[in-house]
């Protein structure tokens, strides 16, 4: 999910430009339920990047959106819907999808710039986080929960300690564009490399938006390659929208080929490394104007075929892009894969969800608090 606002929301700016501007093609309200087109192609298992927010983070977006109007113009009218889980259960069985990761937009909360009132944000972002985990107890095993923390926040350590072994929790996502990640900064390298030190530790595997808005040159990836990933050891780490956010733009095809040769020399962290590919497909007009096309896609395309399908998961990143069954057919027509590849990432989960990392989402409890 990206944004163009204020204050974090501009740090989060230019994550936020790519993926959305596919809203005004594959969106309609939530609650419109117009009919979608069907599409004679394969629906995934599992959706592995879908977000939902609470009342109060929705009063956080309307009032972004106050203070500058063009904070959201791209995105989806799902985003100010005030979606329910009712409403994220209805659009994955209109695409067919049985289950979705879902995950927590908190670090709306603990943006990168100082805050007035730390305490109130470590709160809030707290209380975000108990929304999710609670929706996922809650959903009979279809949603599985990723809290979130900005890595580099004053809370940072507790939130993840307050989360270790709770009930429901499978792992954190963290936004890197949001928490204004740096790679060209030692001691944010260093500050992060300790997060995820600590999240192997707690066995809370990582689900990661590494792009922010500004350059993104791929000695910045193997930086965080080497520094930061290593180590995550046999962690499961999934990497968000293919290693970019949005379409296959030259920097998205090189940060790809940065983690494909990480993985070729068994590089520390990459055992359980995998990559969601919401947001790398994109309606023509948007692509073109971010600077993705066809040509790109199939560049892209090879990668994946040289690192493994088996190491690609498929996401729609709802509601920014819009509504999931429309965006799930765009991808199966414009993404250059077979049938049987298309086949393959349908079922593809990533390692959090078999063998030992698997974890229970059906406690049947919410959160402790």
């Amino acid at each position: 999910m990206r944004s163009k606002s204020i204050g974090a929301g501009r740090r989060f700016a230019g994550m936020i430009a790519g993926l959305v501007g596919a809203m005004t093609l594959l969106t309609s309200p939530v609650n419109a339920q117009q009919p979608v087109p069907q599409a004679a192609t394969i629906a995934p298992l599992v959706d592995h990047h879908v977000h939902l927010g609470s009342a109060a983070l929705a009063d956080q977006v309307d009032e972004m959106q106050k203070q500058d109007p063009g904070s959201f113009e791209f995105l989806s009218k799902d985003i100010f819907s005030r979606p329910t889980p009712a409403d994220a259960l209805h659009v994955l069985d209109e695409a067919g999808v049985k289950r979705a990761v879902l995950i927590s937009t908190a670090y709306f909360f603990m943006p990168s710039q100082k805050l007035p009132n730390p305490a109130e944000a470590a709160r809030k972002m707290r209380e975000e986080n108990r929304f999710i985990v609670d929706t996922a107890l809650s959903s009979k095993g279809r949603f599985i929960a990723f809290i979130a923390i900005n890595p580099f926040a004053e809370n940072a350590s507790e939130e993840l300690k307050y989360w270790t072994g709770k009930p429901g929790v499978t792992g954190i996502k963290l936004h890197l564009g949001a928490a204004g990640f740096k790679a060209s900064s030692p001691a944010q390298v260093a500050t992060l490399a300790k997060f995820f030190a600590a999240a192997r530790k707690a066995h809370l595997p990582l689900l990661v938006h590494l792009r922010g808005g500004g350059p993104f040159p791929k000695a910045d990836v193997e930086t965080f390659i080497d520094k930061v990933l290593s180590q995550a050891g046999d962690l499961p780490v999934q990497i968000a929208h293919g290693g970019g956010y949005a379409g296959a733009d030259p920097a998205t095809i090189d940060s790809l080929s940065a983690f494909g040769e990480a993985i070729a020399r068994k590089a520390p962290g990459t055992k359980n490394l995998v990559f969601d590919i919401s947001g790398v497909v994109l309606p023509e007009e948007v692509a073109k104007a971010l600077g993705s096309t066809d040509e790109q896609l199939k560049i892209f395309v090879g990668l994946m075929r040289k690192i493994g399908m088996d190491r690609f998961v498929i996401g729609s990143d709802w509601p920014a892009i819009g509504r999931i069954a429309p965006y799930f057919a765009l991808m199966r027509e414009k993404l250059p894969v077979t049938d049987a590849e298309w086949a393959q990432l349908c079922n593809n989960l990533a390692p959090y969800l078999k063998g030992a990392f698997a974890k229970s989402s059906q406690s049947g409890r919410p959160a402790s608090r």
